[in-house]
C-alpha cells in the first residue's frame, strides 16, 4: 500500500512539474512576442529629415501637384552630443549668413544680419528635437546657397524663409501623421 501511495505523489508531481513548464513556456513566448512588438513600434516612431526642394519654391504649382517624397535616411543619431549639435547648428547658420551677405544691398538689409539670422533660424527651429532642428538649419543653408545661385535678387527673403517654415513643418507633420496611423494600426 506504501509504494501505492508513492507512486501516486510522484505521478501527481510529474504532472504538476509539467504543467508548470508548459505554462512558463507559453508565458516567456507571449511576453517575447509583446517586448518584439514594442520594439518594432518605437523604431518606426522616427521621423526622417524632410527634403525641401528650391525648384519647389520656384514653381509652387508643380508643388502642390506633387506628392511629397521623403528621403529614406533617418535624421541624426540620438547619441549627438550637445558640443557636436551646437558646433554643427552654428555651422549651418553661418553658412546661411555667408550666402545672405552675397545678395545684393537693395534685396536684403545688411544691417544686423548676423544677430538677425541666428535668432530667426533658432525661434523657427525651436519647436523640434535636436535633429531636426539641425536638419532644419542645413536645409535652409541648402536652399539658401541654391537662392544665391540661382540670382535671388529679385526674390523676398522674408518670404523665402516663410515658405521654408512652413514646407519644413508641412512635412514633419506628415511623417509624425503617418507614424502615429501606423502605430495605431499595429495596436489593433
Amino acid at each position: 500500500m506504501l509504494g501505492f501511495l508513492e507512486r501516486g505523489f510522484f505521478t501527481l508531481v510529474q504532472r504538476l512539474g509539467l504543467l508548470f513548464a508548459i505554462t512558463a513556456f507559453a508565458a516567456t513566448a507571449a511576453l517575447a512576442f509583446f517586448s518584439y512588438e514594442k520594439l518594432s513600434l518605437q523604431a518606426s516612431d522616427r521621423i526622417q529629415t524632410p527634403v525641401i526642394k528650391y525648384a519647389d519654391y520656384q514653381n509652387p504649382i508643380s508643388a502642390a501637384e506633387a506628392t511629397t517624397e521623403q528621403a529614406n535616411t533617418e535624421v541624426a543619431s540620438p547619441a549627438q552630443t550637445p558640443d557636436t549639435f551646437t558646433q554643427e547648428f552654428d555651422l549651418a547658420v553661418s553658412q546661411i549668413i555667408a550666402q545672405l551677405k552675397q545678395l545684393p544691398d537693395d534685396t536684403i538689409n545688411k544691417e544686423g544680419l548676423e544677430t538677425n539670422v541666428k535668432v530667426l533660424v533658432k525661434i523657427k527651429s525651436n519647436p523640434y528635437v535636436q535633429e531636426l532642428q539641425l536638419a532644419y538649419a542645413k536645409s535652409l543653408a541648402r536652399l539658401t546657397k541654391h537662392l544665391v545661385n540661382v540670382g535671388g535678387s529679385d526674390i523676398n527673403v522674408d518670404d523665402f524663409f516663410a515658405w521654408h517654415d512652413k514646407e519644413f513643418a508641412k512635412q514633419v507633420d506628415a511623417q509624425t501623421q503617418s507614424n502615429i496611423q501606423k502605430m495605431s494600426s499595429l495596436k489593433s
